[in-house]
């Protein structure tokens, strides 16, 4: 299996999923956006990951390269290709599929609850009713895309976690950091600035210690959602 990674920004990757990827022999391929000047044929990949982002669905303008990114969501998935995304990638999936996106009525930071609503569990099976994520993301969903329903929710955010077709799959919240990854987040500009007023004089280690208590069940999020995806992709591409 080929997957494509379309990530944006350099310190924004696939996180504990990249030691899922190679303990499964998957080859990756990542394309920083802002950096790209032609996206990858449909040809050249089995599978399309979308990560997370600062920027938002809705900046077209401010990010012109957003509109060939949305395209090429849409005509993977159309193309019957799995797909999986993380906060933005989540946003931008419904978007290219005819959802709308737009700014969240309460921002969403740190670990926090997630429940499951709805009767189907999507790529949830086999974690409990409610469980741990860590979210950082100011825009939701506001409306999913014809044919999908909401799957997971918290009290602020309606729409965690959607499926489609065979493995199409997505959430809000960032089940690929761990601590390696969000001291990768660190080492971006302006981020110390941004959470200082916050989390206090030392926000890195208020994140790491936030992190470090919820590592287990964060580390069974993840493999949970990654081997219901892959056990997806895999009937699909045959």
């Amino acid at each position: 299996m080929r997957v494509l990674i379309l990530q944006h920004a350099e310190f924004e990757h696939a996180g504990r999923f990249r030691a899922l990827f190679a303990r499964e022999g998957i080859g990756t391929r990542a394309v920083l956006m802002p950096e790209a000047t032609r996206l990858p044929a449909l040809d050249t990949f089995d599978a399309l990951w979308v990560l997370g982002g600062v920027m938002q669905v809705w900046e077209t303008d401010k990010y012109p390269w957003l509109v060939d990114e949305l395209d090429l969501i849409r005509r993977a998935v159309e193309a019957g290709k799995p797909y999986f995304g993380i906060c933005f990638g989540h946003q931008l999936l419904a978007a290219a599929l005819g959802g709308e996106v737009g700014p969240a009525e309460v921002a969403e930071f740190g670990v926090i609850p997630v429940r499951r609503s709805g009767p189907q569990a999507g790529l949830l099976e086999g974690l409990p009713e409610e469980f741990p994520v860590f979210s950082w993301h100011s825009a939701e969903i506001k409306a999913l895309p014809p044919g999908y329903a909401p799957l997971a929710e918290t009290g602020d955010c309606g729409n965690q976690h959607m499926t489609g077709k065979g493995a199409v799959g997505s959430v809000q919240f960032h089940p690929e950091i761990d601590t390696a990854t969000m001291r990768d987040w660190f080492a971006s500009p302006g981020v110390i600035e941004d959470l200082t007023p916050k989390l206090g004089p030392d926000p890195e280690r208020v994140m790491i210690e936030m992190l470090e208590r919820h590592e287990a069940e964060l580390s069974h999020l993840a493999e949970t959602l990654f081997t219901n995806w892959l056990a997806r992709a895999r009937a699909g591409l045959g």
